[in-house]
């Protein structure tokens, strides 16, 4: 009797080993496959393989948040169903997130909550409920979005940025990190609305990263980095959109507000004078007059 029944209990835990390895070695061929080629038919699959995982193993907490987390970013980014997604990443959040690190969830919500606050995602403006469930799960876990960034940064290529896509991302999630923070923090706002500024203008956005230091530059005229993100809208004029007018108008405004600034007044008085000039009389004038 003890044989059968050694071999009966040893039996059921293989069965289901080879469950839960048969899950996680179906989803990972459907991700591989949509990644490859998307069609509506496997993302279907996959979203359904995802929610067989959780129920046939509710106990696999870490398992269960990342599955449910997946399925709610291609909900949101393939199927254009936000209001979907954030309702999945609430029921992760409530059933499976209990001491298990969020970084994912938080870094799908940080994206549908960039969308909502540039309304392009239209349904979530018609759904009051799940636009306070984005903001209360973001405001409560925001160490996590410094989590998601790092993350982002590490992906990217830090400084040297190798991966494009992970970058703008990285935008988005500063973008939105910064509405979550700016009345109760303006200096933190700032940071991540200029660091965002310049990686956008860095990968070759100069529009968004004019939009950044706008905000900064003429809505937050007495921040004490004010300054630099007003001589970088005039930078970016100059040297990205190719708009010497607007340039100058902002090179000029930065000096009648910020005559004496230690930064950028010297360089905004010398961009003035090369405004338009072809780089080799710049040079030719400076080697005339050596500072």
């Amino acid at each position: 009797m003890r044989k059968y029944f050694f071999f009966f209990f040893a039996s059921a835990l293989i069965w289901q080993a080879c469950q839960q390895k048969n899950y996680a070695e179906q989803i990972a061929a459907l991700e591989s496959s949509l990644a490859q080629s998307y069609t509506a038919e496997r993302a279907d699959s996959l979203l359904a393989l995802y929610q067989e995982a959780v129920k046939a193993h509710p106990d696999k907490h870490a398992e269960n948040l990342s599955y449910l987390s997946r399925a709610a970013r291609i909900k949101y980014e393939r199927q254009k169903d936000a209001v979907t997604a954030v309702r999945w990443i609430d029921d992760a959040m409530k059933n499976q997130a209990k001491g298990q690190p969020l970084t994912e969830p938080i870094h799908v919500l940080a994206l549908i909550w960039h969308s909502y606050q540039y309304k392009s995602s239209p349904e979530l403006q018609r759904n009051p409920d799940e636009i306070d469930l984005m903001r209360a799960y973001l405001e409560k876990n925001l160490p996590w979005i410094d989590s998601t960034l790092a993350q982002l940064e590490s992906e990217m290529g830090g400084v040297v940025v190798k991966n494009k896509a992970k970058a703008e991302e990285f935008v988005l999630v500063s973008e939105s990190y910064a509405t979550l923070v700016q009345a109760s923090n303006p200096d933190q706002y700032v940071d991540l609305t200029l660091r965002a500024a310049g990686l956008a203008k860095s990968i070759g956005d100069p529009n968004k990263a004019f939009q950044l230091y706008y905000n900064v530059g003429e809505k937050m005229q007495q921040h004490p980095k004010a300054p630099t993100a007003l001589f970088m809208m005039a930078y970016v004029y100059e040297n990205d959109l190719k708009d010497l007018d607007k340039a100058k108008a902002a090179y000029e405004t930065f000096l009648e507000r910020y005559p004496n600034d230690p930064d950028y007044a010297d360089d905004a008085q010398n961009a003035l004078k090369f405004l338009g000039m072809p780089a080799e009389d710049i040079l030719k004038e400076i080697a005339k007059n050596p500072q």
